[in-house]
C-alpha cells in the first residue's frame, strides 16, 4: 500500500491515534486531524518518533465547519490522491452549547462534521481508486430518540446520552445514505461501534454521569481494541465486499430498526444539505 494517503480525523487521541498507527504500520501515509496543536504535537511527536514522516498534522476544529474548506485546502496543497478517509472526530457535551454555525454542538461536530468533511473530499475521493470512508459510530445509537424535524432539540431539555445518541444513529443513517449515493463509483462506506474504550471520552459529562463514569473505566477496552474494527473496514478484503453497514468487533452488525431505516436515512441527508445551505 506504499504511497497510499489516508485522513484520520480526531487523530490525537483514543481511538483516532490507535486508527493513526494502525494505518502507518500498514503503509500508508497519515495526515492526523487534530482541533488543536497543543494535543495534536505531543500525539505527533510520538507518532512521529515510531513512523517517522510518514505521520504529519492539520489542524481542523469540527466546531466550525468553515475551517474543514481551509483543511482541505492545506490537504490538496501536498496531495492529489485520498485513499482513506476516517471520521472519527466526536465528543458529547455535558450542556448544551452551540457551533459556530449556531448547530446543537454534538450533532454539529459528530454528525455534520462528518457530512462536511465527506462532502469536501468526495472529489478526491472519487478520482481515487479503490478508496474508501469510514465512519466511526456507536451502540449508543440504541439510545437514540431522533426527530427529523428538530435535529438541533431546540426547546428540548438537554441530556447529554440522549443528544449523543441521536448523533451515532445519524452517522449510521448517513452511512446507508452515502453508500447509496456513491453506488457505482467504486467507493465503499462503512460504519463501526468501537466498544466501550478507556479514553477521555465522557470526561465532560455533566451530573450523576461525571461521578459514575470513572467506575465504569476498569470494565472498558483499550484503544487499540476500540480501534481494530476500524483498521478492519480501512483495510481488509472483507469490508471490500459490501458497503454501507454497520460493524461491531470486525463483523457486521443490524443495528436496531432505526439504524436500519433507509427513508429516515434519505430524509436525514436532504434535512442535513438544507441546515448546511440557510
Amino acid at each position: 500500500m506504499a504511497g497510499r494517503v489516508c485522513i484520520v480525523s480526531g487523530g490525537n487521541s483514543g481511538i483516532g491515534f490507535e486508527l493513526c498507527r494502525g494505518m502507518a504500520a500498514a503503509g500508508f501515509h497519515v495526515v492526523m486531524v487534530s482541533r488543536g496543536a497543543e494535543r495534536g504535537q505531543p500525539a505527533l511527536d510520538k507518532l512521529q518518533a515510531e513512523f517517522g514522516d510518514s505521520i504529519e498534522m492539520m489542524l481542523c476544529d469540527m466546531s466550525d465547519l468553515d475551517n474543514v474548506s481551509k483543511l482541505h485546502a492545506e490537504f490538496t496543497a501536498k496531495f492529489d490522491r485520498l485513499d482513506v478517509l476516517l471520521n472519527n472526530a466526536g465528543a458529547m457535551w455535558g450542556r448544551r452549547e452551540k457551533t459556530a454555525q449556531g448547530h446543537e454542538m454534538t450533532f454539529g461536530v459528530n454528525h455534520m462534521g462528518y457530512f462536511v468533511m465527506t462532502q469536501t473530499f468526495l472529489p478526491l475521493l472519487k478520482s481515487t481508486e479503490n478508496s474508501r470512508i469510514v465512519n466511526t459510530a456507536s451502540e449508543a445509537h440504541k439510545m437514540a430518540n431522533l426527530k427529523l424535524n428538530n435535529l438541533n432539540r431546540e426547546n428540548k431539555r438537554y441530556s447529554q446520552w440522549r443528544t449523543y445518541g441521536n448523533s451515532k444513529l445519524c452517522n449510521i443513517l448517513f452511512t446507508r445514505e452515502l453508500a447509496r449515493k456513491l453506488d457505482g463509483t467504486g467507493i465503499i462506506t462503512h460504519c463501526f461501534h468501537p466498544g466501550v474504550v478507556k479514553t477521555r471520552f465522557g470526561s465532560g459529562s455533566s451530573g450523576p454521569m461525571r461521578l459514575f463514569w470513572p467506575l465504569f473505566r476498569p470494565f472498558m477496552i483499550g484503544s487499540k481494541r476500540g480501534a481494530s474494527t476500524g483498521l478492519h473496514l480501512a483495510l481488509s478484503e472483507d469490508a471490500r465486499t459490501t458497503t454501507g453497514e454497520y460493524w461491531s468487533r470486525s463483523k457486521r452488525n443490524r443495528g436496531n430498526r432505526h439504524a436500519r431505516n433507509d427513508d429516515n436515512a434519505t430524509r436525514l441527508w436532504d434535512i442535513t444539505e438544507n441546515l448546511l445551505n440557510e
